[in-house]
């Protein structure tokens, strides 16, 4: 439980950084600045961001025992 916990938080700050990173290529196009390296950056920040997504999936599907799905009041045969 203790890892799924880290990797959500590492998930929210990957989260802002890529949205800091957005606001900055933003603001760079409106002042007509090469955003090149910037989008270069980002696509590596959004990488991780799918990369800790999936490790967090991952252990959850580990955490999670299967349970037989049944309607309440269902028939039992």
């Amino acid at each position: 439980m203790a890892d799924i916990t880290r990797i959500n938080g590492e998930i929210e700050h990957a989260r802002r950084l890529v949205a800091r990173s957005r606001q900055n290529i933003h603001a760079l196009n409106r002042a007509d600045v090469a955003t090149a390296d910037a989008e270069l950056v980002l696509s590596r920040q959004l990488a991780h961001l799918e990369t800790l997504i999936g490790e967090r999936n991952r252990l959850q599907q580990a955490e999670t025992t299967p349970t037989r799905r049944r309607v309440l009041g269902g028939r039992s045969w």
